[in-house]
This record gives structure tokens, sequence and C-alpha cells, in this order.
């Protein structure tokens, strides 16, 4: 009989358990032989969580059943097609028995050829479940035990300075990237901002840069669920200097907002090269214009920065008046064309479809029970979550424009009702909620509201 294989895996670790790759595909290689089965495909999830569904091979492999392309599915244990029990029990149920797919596992006795094997079958499942909830249970007090005593968690992605050594279990300084570091925090001391220092020292972007500066794994601490413990690790930073530099972002970000964001700031680009635009003071008395970056070779890092772009710098008075008047008429404009809004039917639909799938979620937990009364009750569910599903795809053409749409006409009323009474601060964050650019390009102006 024709049969194909599925595996998952979810770390390497668990080679070393027995439940490897390697050895699940052997005991199927068995299994397969004994009982005369011939696997026509191999269905592997490599590195995937057994908690929940969303795995490229399972997904394959539950398509192709519905699609009547497999007679026979083989498994390592019922574990590794599931870890919920609900998920377990759905694909058995609602995927392998109705397409008259047959399910074998190599170590687990499957059946529901009788109630007896049916309610066997359900309690493998609900054993499988146990055993994650007590292996993460007993993987979370580990890893925290292992941490307070000042060992890396090991794991995901290691931090910019160090290496991970598996063999100590603690975070090594890399040297030239330590070095790199104390360098980037000399700099930051000595004043310089951290878009400077990242393009002198060669970061990716002041993003790192602030990230190394102010992560405390670099001055031999380990950070873990919202916690700070004290690492095995060498430090990069001395402590002092730490907190000097801390202390020292924190006055830059205040002053850093003194005097209030002009009218138009952050919203302003170039309509000839497409580069931002900034306010500069111009004439002693105060007076502004905006200019194009590109006019400044210090600013060279912006997108689309060209020193051969040509546009003028414009007075900010000019521009501004030119704005709100046209963004009065705007309001104006959509305020007549959109009086009221009440809940869109997409968003009742997805409401609703939120409250049948818990309902559903509850009726498969009583029929994995042994509650066999609610298999119609399973079924009128099911039926009535696609209608809901069908609703809700033929609403979603128009959503976009409607929410959109919602959006802009509360905050553009917000313009025709206040904007004399607000603040140039106030003024600036409602433009930018309703505006996504203002392109200048010498003197015309072209407004180009957010999608909607």
């Amino acid at each position: 009989m024709e049969s194909v294989a599925y595996m998952r895996v979810t770390t390497e670790n668990q080679a070393e358990e027995g439940n490897g790759l390697e050895s699940q595909k052997r005991d199927i290689e068995n299994y397969t032989r004994k009982n005369e089965l011939i696997i026509t495909d191999w269905y592997i999830d490599d590195g995937y969580t057994g908690a929940n569904m969303d795995r490229p091979q399972l997904q394959r492999l539950i398509s192709d059943c519905c699609k009547k392309r497999v007679k026979c599915v083989v498994a390592f244990k019922l574990d590794r097609l599931s870890r919920s029990m609900v998920d377990g029990l759905y694909i058995i149920e609602r995927v392998f028995l109705p397409n008259k797919v047959d399910f074998k596992c190599v170590h687990d006795s499957v059946s529901y050829d009788s109630p007896m094997e049916q309610a066997y079958t359900q309690m493998m499942a609900v054993f499988a479940q146990l055993d994650k909830n007590t292996m993460m249970l007993r993987m979370r007090g580990g890893m925290l035990e292992r941490v307070k005593k000042g060992y890396w968690m090991g794991g995901g992605n290691e931090p910019y300075c160090y290496s991970y050594d598996r063999s100590q279990g603690i975070l090594v300084p890399i040297p030239e990237r330590a070095q790199q570091a104390r360098d980037a925090m000399d700099l930051f001391i000595s004043g310089y901002s951290d878009v400077k220092i990242y393009k002198m020292l060669g970061y990716t972007s002041e993003n790192v840069v602030r990230s190394i500066l102010t992560s405390p794994v670099n001055i031999g601490l380990i950070p873990y669920k919202g916690n700070i413990y004290k690492g095995l690790h060498e430090p990069i930073f001395e402590v002092e200097t730490y907190n000097i530099a801390k202390e020292l972002r924190k006055t830059r970000r205040k002053n850093k907002f003194v005097n209030s964001p002009n009218l138009l700031t952050g919203l302003c680009y170039c309509g000839v090269c497409g580069c931002a635009m900034r306010y500069q003071k111009w004439t002693k008395a105060g007076r502004h214009k905006i200019y194009c970056c590109s006019r400044s070779e210090a600013l060279d890092y912006l997108p689309n920065h060209n020193p051969q772009c040509n546009n003028t710098a414009e007075w900010e008075e000019e521009i501004e008046e030119k704005v709100e008047t046209e963004i009065k008429k705007i309001s104006l404009n959509l305020r007549d064309g959109c009086k009221t809004y009440s809940e869109s039917a997409l968003e009742i639909a997805e409401k609703q479809l939120s409250k049948e799938q818990a309902k559903l979620k509850r009726l498969y937990e009583l029929y994995s029970d042994g509650n066999d009364t609610v298999i119609d009750m399973i079924k009128e569910k099911e039926a009535t979550i696609k209608n809901i599903k069908d609703r809700i795809k033929e609403e979603q053409d128009n959503a976009p424009s409607e929410r959109g749409q919602k959006i802009v006409y509360e905050n553009i009323k917000k313009i025709a009702d206040v904007w004399d009474g607000l603040d140039i601060q106030s003024k600036n964050k409602i433009l930018k909620s309703v505006i996504k650019k203002i392109l200048i390009t010498k003197n015309n102006i072209e407004i180009i509201l957010n999608d909607f």
C-alpha cells in the first residue's frame, strides 16, 4: 500500500533524545517494510514547534489529504504530528478520517476502529499536550536558574560584541567588535551623535550604535523576562562610563525638543530629487527658509541625497500659507462628503468570526472529552464559520478605503473645528496623521495624503 511519512523536529537537541530526523526516518522505514507499506513522499518540518499547526510541510500534507492524493500517513509518534490535543484530534478527525486516510504511528497505537480504541487515541493526544506543557515548564524553570547563575540563555541572536561559547555556557567578547564599541562610546561621550558614529566607524545604522551603547549585556549583565541578572561574561564597558553615557543620552533627548517643531517639520520633500527638506534660519531677524537637504554635504546619508539638485529654498511663511489654505479646502470637501461613520460590515463580520471560532474550539474540547453528542453542533458551527469567512472575503475589497476614510475624516474634522486654537506642535501632529508628504518644487506644492 502506498503511504507518505511525516516527520518533525523542533531543535537539534531532540537528536540527542532519540527523536532526531535520522532516528525517526530509520524507525519509519523499518515499520513500513514490516507492514508492507511503500513510502512515496516525505513531509519534513525541520525546526518547527508542535504546539501549533503553522508548519509548511504539515499544511502541504493537509492540502494533499483533502485533495485525495494520500492514502496513508505514517509518523514516528503522535506528538510529531502535534503536541496540542485540540490540533492533533482536529487533524485526525477532520482531515484524515473524512478523506479516508489511514494514520499510523510507529511508537503509538492510533485507531478509531472501536469506541475503546478511539478513547485511547484521544488519551494519547491528551498526554502529548501534557508532555509539551511539562517540558515548557521545565525549560523555563531551568533557563531562569541558568541565567541566575550568570550563564547566557543560549539560542537566538547573540549580542553584537560577543560570540557564545557552548562549552562554557557564557558569552565571549569578539576583540575587534569590542574595541569598535569602546571607540563608539568614547565618541558619544565626546559629543558625537549615533548617526555620526555609525558613519565614522562603519556600523550599518545608528540603531546598531544605539543598541550597543545602551545594552546592559555590555557591562556584564543579562536581561531576562523583565529582570536583570549578573552575568559571568567579561564586560565591554566600565559601569561608570556606561552610566555617564546613559545620563548624557537623557540630556540630549530633552534638549532635542526644547523648541517646538515648525508647522511642516517632517513632512516636506524635494519635488526635484526626492530628498527630505528642512527648515533653516535665513536672516538675523529669525526668518526661515525650507531647503532641500541635498544642499548639505553633512546629510549625504539621507535617501535620495543628490548634490546636483537645483531646487530653490523657499520662505517658510509662503509654503506654510499655501499648505494651510489647501488643507482647509480638503477639510471642507471631505467633511461634506463624509457625514458619519458607523461600524462597518467587515468589522461586524470579523467580530462575529472571532466569537464563533471560540465556540468551535470549545466544542472540539468537549468532543475530545468523549462527548459524542456535539458532533452535529460542530458541523453546524463549521458551516457558520465558512459562511462568515465568505462574507468577510466579499467585504475586504472595500474595507481599506472605508477604514481609511474614517480615520481621515476624524482628523480632518479636527482641522476644520479647532485649527485656529491649536499650537504649532499640535498642528504638526494632526498634519502628520493626514498628510503622507508635501512635495515642494520651486514654490509650488503638492500635498499627498495618507492612503485611504
